[in-house]
């Protein structure tokens, strides 16, 4: 096994502390680098008395009234979505769409891309992180998986796909009903792609998977381990892209049509114990993101990958939690450490 590198480095900061009596307060930062593409996550112990103004407490009174004052509008509600969603050409889907259980798949009024679809999370308008049953999400994920094969059945020439979830209005939710969302071009986005490319420098340089000796790595520290649920691995990021990242990576499968019912049914159990976690943490929010090599080719430098992170909190008057250090700089401030977080996560797994 190639080894993957946890590298970090520090500095301090010092000032005269007007909340210490003016004493000299010199306070440490710690600067994380992902092993793979180098993205630095900033920890910084001076944060940690600032994190409720960072991440304001949920307003769970606040959340049933949204969820009550937006019910009568929504379209994906009591079978509305029957008149006023839109429908795939025949070719493609039989039907227009896809029904499933509680969940049901249909094209997006706002395409982003080529294939963009929206997959209705169950029929209840407003749920908390503790109410996403692992049924439920097997039935969103696995009508996710159809579309994105007949897509390329349809379409060999669009071979990049990602399943993605934003949960709720801070997280760039246009509405709270739950709904993932499945994107799939001709080309990958810009960070699928620095993922795919790193891989295969990684892969070329080592002769090694990147991704199957970072599961090895963090199996062995143990630090950020999670757990195994079937043939996923679950961890938290060393250097997250965004708040409470947890990973998991799909050893055996290199791209979504390798995907068996198996994987769907443990990513599906493995989110529903994330989100559980995230809510007796008090968040509400997140976004989601899977990640898949090209469909139909063989690429030994990558596999299947997860990213799930907490965005801002729900209440009245939320602060965005992306501002000029993520969007600008491209950085991270870590919240919980991902050490700790694990040490929260390993009792649901």
């Amino acid at each position: 096994m190639a080894k993957v590198s946890f590298e970090s480095w520090r500095q301090v900061s010092e000032f005269h502390n007007p909340l210490k009596n003016n004493d000299l307060d010199r306070p440490n930062i710690e600067v994380r680098l992902d092993p793979l593409t180098g993205h630095q996550s900033i920890l910084a112990e001076a944060l940690a008395g600032k994190i409720s103004i960072l991440f304001p407490d949920t307003d769970y009174e606040y959340v049933s009234r949204r969820f009550e004052d937006t019910r009568a509008q929504c379209f994906m509600c009591d079978g509305k979505w029957r008149q006023s969603s839109p429908r795939y050409p025949e070719r493609l889907l039989p039907g227009g769409r896809i029904e499933r259980g509680e969940v049901v798949l249909f094209p997006n009024l706002f395409p982003v891309a080529a294939y963009h679809a929206v997959v209705i999370v169950g029929e209840k308008h407003g749920r908390m992180l503790d109410d996403f049953p692992a049924s439920l999400l097997v039935d969103a994920f696995s009508v996710s998986l159809e579309f994105i094969r007949r897509c390329y059945e349809s379409d060999p020439a669009t071979p990049f796909f990602s399943i993605n979830f934003n949960f709720m209005p801070p997280a760039g939710a246009s509405i709270v009903h739950p709904h993932v969302q499945i994107v799939g071009s001709p080309a990958p986005s810009t960070h699928p792609r620095l993922l795919l490319d790193r891989s295969l420098s990684y892969y070329r340089e080592n002769g090694s998977c990147y991704w199957l000796d970072l599961v090895e790595a963090e199996k062995e520290s143990g630090r950020r381990w999670v757990g195994e649920i079937g043939p996923t691995r679950w961890f938290t990021a060393y250097s997250p892209v965004g708040v409470n990242e947890v990973n998991a990576v799909w050893p055996d499968a290199s791209n979504f049509l390798e995907w068996t019912d198996d994987d769907v049914r443990a990513l599906a159990e493995g989110v529903s114990r994330t989100f559980r976690a995230y809510h007796e943490l008090k968040f509400s929010t997140f976004n989601l993101t899977c990640f898949s090599g090209p469909l139909g080719k063989p690429a030994p430098e990558f596999r299947c990958l997860l990213r799930l992170i907490n965005r801002q909190n729900m209440n009245p008057h939320y602060r965005t939690d992306d501002y000029f250090v993520q969007k600008m700089l491209k950085d991270e401030l870590i919240i919980y450490t991902p050490e700790n977080l694990a040490s929260l996560l390993r009792g649901k797994f």
